[in-house]
């Protein structure tokens, strides 16, 4: 049943959607003009209600191992896929600062940015003094600097207002330049995580956490009005960590399922020339459009 909504749609502005799930009382809703998922919660009580690891003082070992080691596979296979030229590299929402390091090992002058003044800080430690700043990047990245390559890696499905944040990260851009996006691919996880929700597994979507979920389709709408345009959908490698596990299974099993998972969705994204996105990410290179 489509139903008014409390905000309007992030990327139309339509004021009516379908509800296709409800957790800790609050709505996501599919737009019934443009198909984009939000969750229907206003933006100061998103605010006061969003709490994430990167708001915590302490980082946990597991917090560590996420972010560093389980991400070292998909960042390497991402600065194979954007070359070794070596120019500038900027990485919005740059945590912890692994990707960081591992473009300046290849090559690349880097800067990075993010809300979290401890992560800045555990970042700044690892790669060097000043690479990365704290705030969002209107704040943080002085307005006349450019980069070839930009980075946003799950940051995006966190964004309130995610077109403004699209239109900031093109301004930002070299000419030639190009932008890296990592979100969860809504085409994937919505149907997997009813299946394991009707399994009885604690599972959510965390509407005071992902405030938006895209699919192939939403995204391209998403670039375009913010001026860009695919040119690539790679699928690069899950987190390479054991999200579930069946009794007696040998530790790794998962992890191996979900890269070969990740190889066949990457042909189909390939052959299919970006029409048919299934990775369990949504991996997206674009550049601005043509004038």
């Amino acid at each position: 049943m489509v139903v008014a909504a409390a905000r309007v749609c992030p990327l139309c502005g339509g004021r009516r959607g379908r509800c296709i799930w409800i957790e800790d009382g609050y709505r996501y809703l599919r737009c019934a003009a443009c198909s984009l998922v939000w969750a229907d919660i206003g933006k100061d009580e998103y605010v006061a209600k969003r709490h994430n690891v990167w708001d915590e003082h302490e980082v946990s070992v597991q917090t560590e191992d996420f972010y560093g080691r389980a991400r070292e596979r998909a960042h390497r296979e991402f600065l194979q896929l954007v070359g070794p030229d070596g120019g500038r590299l900027l990485d919005v929402g740059c945590g912890l600062g692994f990707l960081l390091v591992r473009a300046q090992q290849a090559g690349w002058r880097v800067r990075g940015c993010d809300t979290s003044q401890a992560w800045v800080q555990t970042a700044n430690a690892r790669v060097g003094a000043g690479v990365a700043s704290v705030g969002e990047l209107k704040d943080a990245i002085a307005p006349d600097e450019r980069f070839e390559v930009i980075t946003a890696w799950d940051v995006i499905e966190h964004v309130h207002d995610p077109l403004g944040f699209l239109a900031d990260l093109a301004s930002r851009l070299a000419p030639g330049g190009q932008i890296f996006l990592r979100t969860p691919n809504l085409a994937y996880v919505l149907p997997l995580y009813a299946l394991r929700r009707r399994l009885g597994h604690d599972v959510g979507l965390k509407p005071t956490n992902h405030v938006v979920y895209f699919t192939a389709t939403t995204m391209r709408r998403a670039l375009a009005r913010a001026g860009l345009r695919p040119v690539r959908w790679p699928v690069l490698a899950p987190p390479q960590v054991e999200t579930f596990r069946t009794p007696g299974s040998a530790t790794g099993g998962a992890v191996r399922l979900k890269n070969r998972y990740a190889e066949m969705a990457g042909w189909l994204s390939a052959i299919s020339r970006g029409k048919a996105v299934l990775g369990s990410d949504l991996d997206v290179l674009a550049t601005p459009m043509a004038r």
